[in-house]
């Protein structure tokens, strides 16, 4: 079974201290499994307000947390796992079938930019309400 993964973004990501940074964050999404530009879409999580509760059945869903800092959930053969992670450009990548939540710690807005492998359809966007962390 496969796993959450968290890692720091280094590969496709390119800054210049006077102009800012840019960042290409699915370069690991193997080009046979394209993503769907019309699932990608931008997430705000308030502070102290949690988000997701859900899982994919049919999609990989990769999170890619740019600003803000806060506490990843998700279950790991029936063990709730979570670790903590900020807006040092970080991509979460969370197989289909894991249930999983984010909640904000910090003080201020977390943003993240969301992606799932695999066709969209807004009419069946394959998100499952699960419960795993109590709001």
């Amino acid at each position: 079974m496969r796993t959450v993964e968290i890692k720091r973004l280094k590969d496709g990501m390119f800054s210049d201290p006077k102009t800012g940074w840019s960042a290409y964050p699915f370069q690991q999404v193997a080009s046979g499994d394209a993503v769907d530009v019309r699932g990608v879409h931008v997430v705000a999580i308030y502070p102290g307000q949690l988000r997701g509760n859900h899982y994919h059945k049919e999609t990989e869903e990769f999170l890619f947390l740019f600003s803000g800092i806060g506490v990843f959930y998700w279950e790991e053969e029936g063990a709730l796992m979570q670790q903590q992670v900020s807006g040092t450009p970080t991509i979460i990548t969370i197989p289909k079938g894991i249930r999983h939540a984010f909640k904000n710690t910090g003080e201020g807005v977390v943003y993240l930019l969301a992606a799932r492998k695999g066709e969209y359809d807004l009419r069946n966007p394959d998100v499952v309400k699960s419960e795993l962390v109590k709001p």
